[in-house]
């Protein structure tokens, strides 16, 4: 039997507390450990009794998990014992609990019976119970916990903080620290800009217009669009294994069900069985060979969803196995198994074999990042409703002109048959641009099946089973460079693992922005798309670029430590200077990135911060701090934005404006913005202006929501609208100088000027970046050795954001896009099973995004002043992504402290820290050995 890893049960059993039982006839006491297996039925607890403590009495209780608060632990454990301090001995036998070794939680009952009256201040006190303890934790682990060399670890080193807390006065003061707790204080955080009130509304920092609904809980998203009479749910039916043929669907134990209605497969489709309207086709049910576990096979149409999503789990599916299913990049390359077509064709510039043969030195290395889940607060849901004239489709989508591509193409009818619309989403990071298209069609065939209006919100298990991530990347280097860490050449190999389809490969985003901030003459970098039998991973925040970045300064960041210089350093010595050419031949002809680097350098203290680690760390044995600074170079791309339409009202009846445009308001204030421009350039109120939900008849045409441009182009394309309504109004506005903007709209109207008009946003460059956007970021960490936990001190950063439109809006993406990439580099793991290729970590119980005490305790943003920029909308730039990247800060600010630790006990200090750098991660690479616990 496994039992709930309970925190309070390890307490309470530590301290000896009882419960008393009762039933109808009598009331009983047992322990806790005897209610383990104590038959409950008839019977309840009535109290808890926690005997009192001496006053000699020493307890303590841990809890090691994979976040800082609310998640399960790892290990947990409660101590208690009773220790005369004039004697320094054991007064009786102390109680030792652990949970998280095994099922259930156990005592240390060798241990504990060793300890009775032992003088704790003799050293071979604390050895032999080392030992001991060493042979009674025998961690049995499932294939979701941490490995059993890490939870052995975790508990022998519980117990010697313990230990140290025992006899904290008489122990070194280098290793006090270890017994003492990380006390968190309360966040703080800093936000500077510069605005310019002469363009108010436009750089006038403000919330978000719809803040006060969506903090009330009454704003508007797809799941709340007001139900409809005979409105039905649908869910999907979930394949169990990866790499199998689908041999039957039974749905007999489904039909007996409460509320069922209808089971459809691929037969039932009467279009095209296909999502992607465009690249490689995915079914929106499989009908013979299924690819990963999770796949959707069936579809049920039940009452409401929760009854749907009940019968979805009662459908059996029948397979055969074709093989065990490759799972990762690993997996992929001893099977060779890629993609014909990797998505982007080698990068080579100059010639990168001879440089590094002629370089004073040679570093090679890996470097890896895994996966994420997108983690929306919404996830994936879609309303279609049967018309007179085809369908109404609401979706949470990011591409409403490819969801209504996808629902037409799936039933078989003309795209002007179908109507999509979409108020906001609740969280998108680039999950709802194809893979909402999904979720439509399946509703689009619901309700074509029925006849009546279809709602399907996937819930969390089967929105993370389903749907795509993050994509993962290896990478193999070759770098040549000076003995100063002047790069002059670079050889890499990057693999992706795209999952079983490739419709949404980053890679050449990734192979694009591998250069980051830095100049490097010499160039050969090959791609590999990795096919496996996982979801086809799809485009997530910062896609490609974030790991591609990352690359980079994994490999800068070995030749540093190779060299035995500060990575600093090395990173100052080859950033970009104005004029050079990246790889991709984009000329640098606007460059501040050594600039931003100085002035962060200067403003966040960087070298009096080093300095005061470094006495940190002299000081502390066993809890070490790291700082490190990551630039980025991250560069916008127009050209692909095919196009954004924008079309405005002007009321004659009062004056107000309605606007609706072809971006989606997924969060990022792009409603905000467009609005703000509007009034400024009509000279109206702010409150005069309305947006509207973003549909299929205003923007028929538009391209998805991403690559954190919509919201300046939306902008131009407002700006171009507004600019034509004034030369529509200015003869009328020429005729009447006294008017009010109410009286002038009315007089427009008699005359017989057009009030509505509508842009069309096509942007095209010279080159296939339209600008870049610099920033600099700075992350300070602590790390105790012991347990792999950490805590942020301080983040800064300096962004230049040209001139923001809405700074409070920029300030908030800088924040969010930072945190985003905390848990991406800190927290989040995925894991599958590696037989039958099911995702375990399918909900918050197991996978780990970051919460409130993982952000940092100090976080200071600012955007850099006065720097307009000249080919940005209104001087402004892109956001939203860029700092995600400079996330990875953290990262190696970790890997700065287990260097430190690792120098201290003389092990090797050059290794790689590939990401996630989970706490079981930070404190294996510490390679920490019980051998070397004093006091």
């Amino acid at each position: 039997m496994i039992f709930f890893p309970s925190d309070v049960f390890v307490v309470m059993a530590a301290v000896g507390a009882t419960l008393s039982i009762a039933t109808s006839s009598s009331t009983q006491s047992v322990s806790l450990w005897d209610f383990l297996t104590l038959d409950m039925s008839k019977s309840v607890i009535v109290s808890m009794e926690i005997p009192f403590a001496s006053a000699d009495t020493v307890f303590r209780s841990y809890k090691i998990m994979p976040r800082s608060e609310n998640a399960h632990a790892y290990v947990n454990a409660a101590f208690v014992m009773q220790f005369n301090s004039s004697t320094s001995t054991v007064t009786g036998e102390p109680t030792l609990v652990f949970g998280g070794i095994q099922a259930h939680d156990i005592q240390a009952t060798q241990t504990a019976a060793m300890l009775e009256g032992a003088n704790l201040l003799q050293k071979d006190t604390l050895t032999t119970a080392l030992a001991k303890l060493e042979g009674e934790i025998v961690p049995v682990t499932t294939p979701v916990s941490s490995s059993a060399k890490y939870l052995k670890s975790l508990a022998i080193s519980l117990f010697y903080k313990y230990y140290l807390a025992v006899i904290y006065d008489h122990v070194d003061p280098r290793v006090q620290s270890a017994a003492v707790p990380f006390q968190r204080p309360l966040s703080t955080g800093t936000q500077t800009y510069g605005t310019k009130p002469s363009e108010y509304p436009v750089t006038e920092p403000m919330t978000k217009l719809t803040a006060l609904l969506q903090t009330s809980g009454e704003a508007e998203y797809t799941t709340d669009v007001p139900p409809l009479p005979h409105e039905c749910a649908a869910a999907f039916v979930l394949s169990p294994q990866a790499n199998c043929k689908i041999t039957g669907v039974d749905f007999s134990t489904a039909e007996g069900m409460p509320g069922f209605i209808k089971g459809l497969t691929a037969a039932d489709i009467p279009g095209d069985n296909n999502f992607m309207t465009m690249g490689t086709a995915e079914p929106v049910l499989v009908s013979d060979v299924c690819e990963y576990a999770g796949q959707a096979v069936a579809i049920v149409v039940a009452e409401t969803q929760r009854q749907a999503d009940e019968i979805a789990l009662a459908v059996k599916v029948s397979y055969e196995s074709q093989g065990k299913p490759l799972l990762t990049i690993a997996d992929a390359i001893a099977a060779g198994s890629y993609f014909e077509d990797p998505g982007r064709q080698p990068i080579e510039v100059g010639d990168a074999k001879a440089a590094i043969a002629k370089s004073a030195r040679t570093v090679e290395g890996t470097i890896s990042c895994d996966s994420q889940y997108h983690f929306h607060m919404e996830t994936q849901t879609s309303l279609v409703i049967p018309e007179a004239e085809g369908y109404m489709v609401y979706s949470s989508t990011q591409w409403t002109q490819r969801t209504q591509a996808a629902v037409a193409a799936v039933l078989g009818i003309n795209n002007s048959s179908v109507d999509v619309s979409v108020r906001r989403v609740g969280g998108a990071y680039g999950g709802k641009i194809t893979r909402s298209h999904w979720i439509a069609a399946a509703c689009g065939l619901a309700a074509h099946a029925t006849g009546r209006p279809v709602r399907m919100h996937l819930d969390i298990d089967t929105n993370m089973k389903m749907i795509g991530k993050r994509i993962p990347y290896y990478a193999t280097f070759t770098i040549g460079c000076t003995e100063d860490g002047i790069l002059n050449g670079i050889e890499a190999t990057v693999y992706n693992n795209c999952g079983w389809c490739n419709n949404d490969n980053a890679l050449g985003m990734a192979l694009d922005h591998i250069d980051n901030a830095y100049y490097v003459p010499n160039w050969l970098v090959t791609p590999k798309a990795c096919k496996t039998n996982i979801a086809a991973n799809t485009a997530t925040r910062s896609p490609g670029t974030c790991p591609g970045i990352f690359i980079m300064e994994g490999m800068i960041d070995q030749v540093a430590r190779t060299l035995g210089l500060d990575p600093d350093t090395v990173r100052r010595a080859n950033l970009y200077k104005k004029d050079q050419v990246t790889p991709i031949d984009i000329p640098l002809t606007y460059c501040n990135i050594s600039t931003l680097w100085d002035d962060l350098y200067s403003s966040a203290e960087v070298e009096s911060r080093k300095a005061a680690a470094a006495k940190f760390n002299e000081e502390n044995r066993w809890r070490k701090r790291g700082l490190s600074v990551v630039p980025v170079r991250f560069w916008m791309e127009w050209g692909w934005a095919v196009p954004y339409t924008v079309h405005i009202n002007i009321y004659a009846a009062d004056g107000t404006v309605a606007i609706c445009h072809g971006g989606v308001e997924v969060g990022q204030g792009i409603n905000t913005k467009v609005a703000q421009v509007a009034a400024k350039t009509l000279g109206i109120p702010l409150d005069t202006i309305s947006v509207k939900p973003s549909n299929t008849l205003i923007g028929p045409n538009d391209i998805t929501t991403g690559g954190s441009i919509t919201s300046e182009l939306c902008c131009l394309g407002t700006l171009r609208a507004c600019n034509e309504l004034n030369e529509r109004i200015s003869p009328v506005r020429a005729a009447n100088p006294k008017a009010t903007w109410k009286e002038l709209v009315a007089a427009c109207n008699d005359q017989g000027v057009n009030l509505s008009v509508e842009n069309f946003v096509e942007e095209k460059t010279d080159y296939q970046y339209s600008y870049n956007a610099y920033g600099v970021g700075c992350t300070e960490v602590e790390i105790d050795v012991l347990t792999g936990e950490l805590q942020i001190l301080r983040v800064d950063i300096l962004y230049d954001c040209g001139d923001s439109i809405n700074p409070d809006i920029d300030v908030g993406q800088v924040e969010g896009a930072f945190t985003m990439g905390l848990g991406y580099w800190l927290t989040e793991k995925l894991i599958f099973d590696q037989d039958s290729g099911q995702l375990l970590t399918h909900n918050t119980w197991e996978y780990k995004p970051p919460a409130s005490k993982d952000i940092p305790i100090d976080f200071r943003i600012a955007l850099l002043r006065d720097a307009p920029n000249p080919i940005g909308i209104l001087g402004t730039k892109g956001v939203g992504e860029p700092p995600l990247c400079l996330s990875c800060s953290a990262l190696f600010a970790i890997k700065r402290a287990i260097e430190n630790f690792r120098a201290e006990i003389k092990a090797d200090t050059v290794f790689t820290l590939d990401g996630p750098a989970t706490v079981e991660i930070t404190q294996q690479d510490c390679l920490v050995d019980p051998s070397e616990f004093y006091f």
